[in-house]
């Protein structure tokens, strides 16, 4: 849906007239799409355009193709760019090991004077995108893998990212991703979690916040209560540990 509606706003923006309101079009609605897109595709020829899938996220344009992703900022600036990109790669790098559900491995490059990060494509369907009753008729299921994924996550405290914590240790306090609730992966068809991505937000802070995170931003989430019975279930592990 994504590539068909960029393709024909930049082919209508591309008969507007006055240049710097085509310039200003494309580069203020359209995030600079055809640039970003040559850009890589001049450097990865192999790349095949019409193969390719165009998803938006909250701060960034995703290009698809088969089992590769590249992440391009909507609003791309190099220097803050890049260093952001190398804190979610250290960040998910460090914490990998601990995770019981799959988070991005991370590459990146600088393509045409954009940066990109790569990482494999992980299948799966955003949650918020599928049906409410389907939510609720396999809750206890998505909780439960949650449930272990955040207790499995919490013991993680690689001393390689000590420097990236903005406070100092505390009682109940782990790396969180902090934005899950957007960023869920699951089988429609068996309802489990496959990955969750976007790790751009991460932070070292109470363990509790991810609960909250769950619903931060989605109604939907927050009328199921996906909170809740996470944090039950996750009471639940403690309990037996």
């Amino acid at each position: 849906m994504w590539k068909l509606l960029f393709e024909l706003s930049d082919r209508f923006f591309a008969i507007v007239p006055i240049k710097k309101w085509r310039i200003f079009l494309r580069g203020t609605l359209l995030f600079d799409y055809r640039r970003k897109l040559n850009a890589l595709l001049s450097a990865r020829p192999d790349l095949k355009h019409k193969k390719m899938i165009l998803a938006k996220g909250g701060g960034s344009l995703v290009f698809i193709f088969g089992k590769e992703t590249f992440k391009v900022r909507k609003h791309h600036h190099e220097s803050s760019t890049f260093n952001r990109f190398i804190r979610e790669k250290r960040i998910t790098d460090a914490i990998r090991p601990y995770c019981s559900i799959q988070i991005p491995n991370i590459e990146f490059f600088n393509y045409g004077g954009f940066v990109f990060y790569k990482s494999d494509y992980i299948p799966g369907k955003l949650l918020v995108a599928v049906p409410t009753w389907k939510i609720k008729k396999y809750q206890k299921q998505i909780s439960a893998q949650l449930a272990d994924f955040v207790y499995k996550k919490s013991f993680a405290n690689p001393p390689e990212i000590n420097d990236l914590k903005e406070n100092t240790d505390q009682p109940g306090w782990s790396w969180i991703h902090g934005d899950m609730c957007s960023n869920i992966l699951i089988d429609p068809k068996t309802m489990t979690i496959t990955g969750i991505i976007d790790w751009e937000w991460a932070k070292y802070r109470e363990t509790v916040l991810e609960f909250r995170g769950l619903v931060r931003v989605r109604k939907k989430m927050q009328r199921i209560g996906l909170d809740k019975s996470t944090l039950v279930a996750y009471q639940q592990i403690i309990d037996k540990n």
